[in-house]
């Protein structure tokens, strides 16, 4: 197999099994990680911060983009020795080069991945672009797939990719260490995507002695939340914490705006515990709801009714966790990275 230049970036928040770092660590012996320099110059000036995040957007045609106009594409592609090698964006949305042949040196081919969810694809990417910089482009659901035929993306050149989860962190507790008191123990982690208002008001219509959730997200969410007795605030966790919360909780409640892939189903999915959520954007590509549950829209009665049901009947919860692990398994990474090899020997080849 040829030299994979892998080019990324570890999102703030993200524990280090989280993301796509595994397949990183899996796929490349030449990783170049990157940094939001933005970010980096706003913590000194808010105002030099927003400048040149703005003339990033404008340069690159992105919203997220991550990298410095001029100066990034140039220092990170002095990283490359190789030729005729894959170079891959696993970022695509935060960095993708606009003077390719500074990658392509000779033969190189350039892949891209993208996470966007459709729903948000056309504002995030924003300049009309054909995205000819990449010989080939990796979707993380095929609800993406719309998108990118409509600016011109031959389907040729389009693979749809599920994301992985890494089965060896993440995983079960025996039963016997499990928390067992109290009422049912829900969790809700993150803040892209997710419907927080529904989160709300499904659990102000819920008995704290029933269930309660409990709630890792950012602080500006943090008021839809104030006053609901079943709602506990977490504070925030490190990798540790993080795993651990998975996996005492008996339910992930998780109600979405859209999604491709979700860290946080993978991830609970892995510690065998179930998921509520509802049907949208990537969800079916990701969630067996024969042993989840996958709900058709957002009725706040239907919801508190599972919710309560369950409650009642923990023993159900208790009985799927295996089927739930199992489900999560087919998503090891090793499994996704074959598919990743074999899509670059084709593109090699053409």
């Amino acid at each position: 197999m040829t030299d994979v230049y892998a080019i990324y970036h570890h999102p703030l928040g993200f524990p280090d099994r989280s993301s796509l770092f595994p397949l990183v660590e899996l796929l490349s012996e030449h990783p170049i990680r990157y940094e939001i320099t933005w970010e980096k110059l706003q913590t000194r000036s808010w105002t030099l911060g927003q400048l040149l995040r703005r003339m990033g957007n404008w340069y690159y045609g992105s919203t997220w983009n991550a990298w410095v106009p001029w100066v990034d594409e140039r220092r990170y592609s002095r990283g490359i020795a190789s030729c005729g090698c894959i170079v891959h964006f696993f970022w695509g949305e935060f960095a993708r080069p606009v003077r390719e042949p500074l990658f392509r040196k000779k033969g190189n081919v350039l892949v891209g991945t993208f996470h966007c969810s459709a729903r948000r694809l056309a504002s995030v990417l924003a300049a009309d672009r054909d995205f000819h910089e990449f010989d080939w482009i990796t979707l993380m659901s095929k609800t993406q797939m719309d998108f990118f035929l409509s600016r011109g993306v031959p389907r040729e050149r389009l693979s749809v990719i599920l994301h992985g989860v890494d089965i060896d962190y993440f995983h079960p507790v025996p039963p016997a260490i499990r928390r067992k008191n109290g009422g049912l123990h829900c969790l809700l982690v993150g803040s892209t995507e997710r419907d927080h208002s529904f989160a709300a008001d499904v659990f102000s219509r819920i008995h704290p002695t029933q269930a309660t959730l409990h709630v890792r997200t950012h602080a500006e969410y943090h008021n839809f939340y104030r006053g609901i007795e079943s709602v506990r605030l977490l504070p925030p966790l490190d990798s540790r914490g993080l795993l651990e919360a998975y996996q005492q909780s008996d339910l992930l409640f998780m109600p979405l705006l859209d999604c491709t892939a979700n860290n946080t189903l993978l991830e609970s999915m892995a510690c065998g515990t179930p998921v509520v959520t509802n049907r949208v954007g990537g969800v079916p590509e990701y969630v067996d709801p024969s042993c989840n549950f996958v709900i058709e829209g957002k009725n706040s009665s239907e919801w508190v009714s599972l919710v309560t049901d369950l409650a009642r009947n923990r023993q159900e919860l208790a009985r799927r966790r295996a089927s739930v692990r199992a489900w999560a398994e087919m998503f090891e990474w090793k499994r996704i990275v074959p598919q990743y090899l074999a899509l670059y020997e084709k593109a090699l080849a053409k």
